[in-house]
């Protein structure tokens, strides 16, 4: 189960993705965009996919209770009580209906709807809509829609195009359009962590599991902003180059992005941190981080950051990583830059735990 819950959270946001953009690119003119072409049976497929990868949440809350109350009772109750139930069989109602309406080549704002109500399902299933329902459906919504509205654009156009010559056209539009997609997924995803994680203990969260998961995602999300600028701003210089092919760097955009898919998938598997002293007082801080510090936490009360030099030549390094990624550009491989940007998190994670003061 530990295994398959982060894989069906991956394939939710990819098939997710899949379909969001398509939807979003069929409402821009045919001479604002590259041609793309994609087969039916993909998009049929990722609409049964939904189905079935949002079960992955359902399972794990099931598996959860079937051990005190019975299988049973467990799915009866959780797909009746528990909002990640009813939001599971609410979006699998949807699913058929978009099902049947990309079967048949319907109206694009349909599919746009049913996509829509989906993702408001996902909003309601989330932790936060259980705290505050409005704010966590919202923010969660708009969080979620956003990462994949911007992620789904790119993979269409890196993976289902081999159309260059609407390159210039196609960034005019898409580079603003990023832009606010990345300022909207930063405010709604500030807005979830601060119900999650008070700000005051994100440095002390890093002692728990859940904390670890989190400083991940937000590292590995700096270098996504770089291929970011590369392709929305340097790209956009190179496109008058005839042997310039931007589709390979916006490949390699989207496999630093399945990186922050999958933090954010282990992320959804952990118990969220509410009071961090607490956590650590009762079960007990991460082993790994413990390993890593080479000392016990026992208690949270004096956590905090102070630079070494060990932690700041590591934080330096991967600095020097982030510039070789844009350094990097029209000289090697989009496969190097990837390779960059892995080193980036490796190193940044590092640095930031070493210079923790337990």
């Amino acid at each position: 189960m530990n295994v398959l819950i982060p894989i069906a959270e991956i394939g939710n946001y990819i098939v997710f993705s899949i379909l969001i953009g398509h939807v979003a690119l069929q409402f821009v003119p045919e001479t604002n965009k590259p041609k793309i072409t994609i087969s039916r049976n993909i998009l049929l497929l990722s609409t049964l996919g939904i189905f079935v990868f949002t079960l992955g949440p359902v399972a794990q809350t099931i598996s959860y209770f079937s051990d005190s109350v019975g299988l049973t009772l467990s799915i009866f109750s959780v797909l009746t009580d528990f909002q990640v139930g009813q939001a599971w069989i609410f979006i699998g109602f949807m699913s058929v209906f978009l099902w049947m309406t990309i079967l048949v080549s319907g109206s694009k704002y349909l599919q746009a709807l049913w996509l829509l109500l989906m993702v408001l399902g996902v909003g309601y299933s989330s932790h936060v809509a259980s705290l505050s329902f409005l704010v966590g459906l919202f923010a969660h919504s708009a969080h979620f829609l956003m990462v994949t509205l911007w992620t789904g654009i790119l993979i269409h156009v890196a993976w289902f195009s081999n159309d260059q010559q609407k390159w210039p056209k196609f960034l005019r539009w898409f580079t603003p359009f990023a832009v606010v997609c990345i300022i909207i997924i930063l405010i709604s995803g500030v807005t979830l962590m601060i119900y999650v994680v008070e700000p005051q203990d994100y440095v002390r969260s890093w002692v728990l599991p859940y904390g670890q998961m989190l400083l991940l995602k937000h590292i590995s999300i700096i270098p996504v902003l770089v291929f970011a600028f590369i392709n929305g701003v340097l790209s956009k210089k190179a496109a008058t180059l005839p042997s310039f092919n931007p589709r390979p760097w916006i490949k390699a955009e989207s496999f630093i992005i399945l990186i922050v898919f999958y933090f954010t998938s282990v992320l959804g598997m952990l118990s969220p941190v509410h009071e961090v002293e607490f956590t650590v007082r009762s079960e007990g801080a991460s082993k790994w981080v413990e390993l890593v510090l080479g000392k016990d936490i026992l208690s949270t009360l004096n956590i905090g950051l102070t630079a070494n030099f060990l932690s700041l030549l590591l934080i330096l390094i991967s600095l020097i990583f982030l510039a070789l990624i844009v350094i990097s550009f029209k000289k090697v491989k989009p496969i190097v830059a990837v390779f960059l940007g892995c080193s980036f998190i490796f190193t940044m994670y590092f640095g930031l735990m070493l210079s923790m003061n337990v």
